[in-house]
């Protein structure tokens, strides 16, 4: 048995604790203050340095006995508004959000007990060269805090030659990590349209101007654009998830609102299908008599590409813990994740813990109410992380030559990506590093 294995199981408890109290305490995108007062608690429990930064998140590290490379293991810790069901699929769950219509439906109150206990665990393993950071990200769902990191990072030269990451899985069983080289998750645009109509009395329509009219031909167009665009080998969905226009029956609505998503995994095509939607838009708009505001038309932002001679270590890592027979390669998701960002500047694997028990009721995926996990899995996600750091650091590693790293900063990844400014909600000042 991996003696990282050994360790986790000796500090089950302790992940345990964290995990069930993270889950009950959950707080929402960008706004996870306790949540990091917490984290920066346990953190000098541990006697571990660390920088809280302001919006993005906690920084720790740790420092071997010689110098060498430096490797970031991540974690997220933002919540979702979801209100969680008490049950998983079958049974009552171990433990349940304490606040209304906020959960942990992602797994990563899971992802931060996983990490704290790496930390606490490395703690007492100073052989080794190099550095060791755990980067606790905020506002994963949607906030961009890592946008705050980076500048960070960037700001105090901060010196990162490999970042590594885990999140849970109910498509895989316990015991299982996945694995792939390459693109894993995809990229998205996110919008919000409100089209502008004229309000009337629905006894005379032609009076009025019904901006439910225009979306529905808009609704029909998007369905063309994806086959007219893009190339059939790019995979590329998009969605329409909430729509809204009036209240009464025999009123025409003033104004309606869509907001929706896009997914791809080539940028290019997220641009192409972005642009064309934009002009078609305001051309079917523009023919109904409306006006298109568009509220929100982020993106693309970019997918998380994971390096091959990363996930050569992070498998080298894995077989280790757990034996060849539990290493599985993953399909590509369709789903975002802020990781990315982090895979567009450093050699990146990102990989898949598998927390799935059919026997207990836990199949549900994430961004569910009845979401859960096999806390078992807990055990060998904080050892891999102890696994994969040492491993990485325990030979000089040459830059993989193939690797092309975004050449620009923070903010000119922001303008890449085409998204805002975050807005801020920290008041204290930042502890620097």
């Amino acid at each position: 048995m991996s003696r990282w294995l050994e360790e986790a199981k000796k500090e089950y408890s302790y992940t345990l604790l964290q995990r069930r109290h993270l889950h009950e305490n959950p707080e929402l995108t960008s706004r996870e203050f306790e949540t990091v007062a917490y984290i920066c608690k346990e953190l000098e429990n541990e006697d571990i340095l660390y920088a809280n930064i302001l919006d993005g998140g906690v920084l720790a590290w740790l420092d071997g006995k010689q110098s060498g490379q430096h490797v970031l293991l991540r974690a997220d810790c933002d919540a979702l508004p979801i209100l969680e069901s008490k049950q998983n699929e079958l049974y009552p769950k171990t433990c349940v959000s304490l606040k209304d219509g906020i959960s942990h439906a992602c797994g990563h109150d899971a992802h931060t007990a996983m990490l704290l206990t790496a930390a606490k665990i490395l703690k007492r393993e100073t052989d080794f060269a190099g550095r060791i950071y755990f980067l606790f990200e905020r506002g994963e769902e949607g906030g961009n805090c890592i946008y705050y990191v980076m500048k960070e990072i960037q700001k105090r030269k901060i010196q990162i030659d490999a970042c590594y990451g885990l999140h849970v899985d109910t498509a895989l069983p316990v015991g299982t990590i996945g694995f792939r080289k390459g693109i894993l998750n995809s990229g998205n645009v996110n919008f919000e349209i409100t089209l502008a109509g004229k309000t009337g009395h629905g006894s005379r329509p032609d009076t009025a101007n019904n901006p439910i009219d225009c979306f529905l031909a808009i609704g029909n167009a998007l369905k063309d654009l994806r086959m007219k665009y893009v190339a059939p080998d790019s995979p590329l969905t998009y969605n329409i998830g909430s729509v809204h226009a009036g209240n009464k029956r025999n009123i025409v609505p003033e104004s309606l609102t869509f907001l929706g998503t896009v997914r791809f995994h080539d940028w290019n095509s997220g641009m192409i299908f972005k642009e064309k939607m934009k002009k078609m838009i305001e051309n079917i708009s523009a023919a109904y008599g409306c006006r298109a505001d568009f509220v929100e038309f982020t993106g693309p932002s970019f997918s998380v590409f994971n390096e091959s001679s990363a996930v050569d270590i992070a498998k080298e890592a894995v077989e280790n813990l757990v034996g060849k027979d539990h290493v599985v390669e993953v399909p590509v998701s369709l789903g975002s994740e802020s990781f990315a960002t982090l895979s567009a500047f450093y050699p990146s694997a990102f990989l898949r813990l598998g927390v799935r028990n059919e026997e207990k009721g836990i199949t549900a995926s994430v961004h569910q109410p009845q979401f859960d996990m096999d806390e078992e899995a807990l055990i060998i996600g904080a050892a891999l992380h102890c696994e994969v750091a040492l491993v990485y650091l325990a030979q000089e590693r040459k830059y993989p030559q193939e690797f092309k790293p975004f050449a620009g900063t923070a903010d000119d990844f922001l303008q890449k990506t085409n998204r805002p400014v975050p807005k801020r909600y920290d008041n204290q000042e930042s502890e620097r590093l």
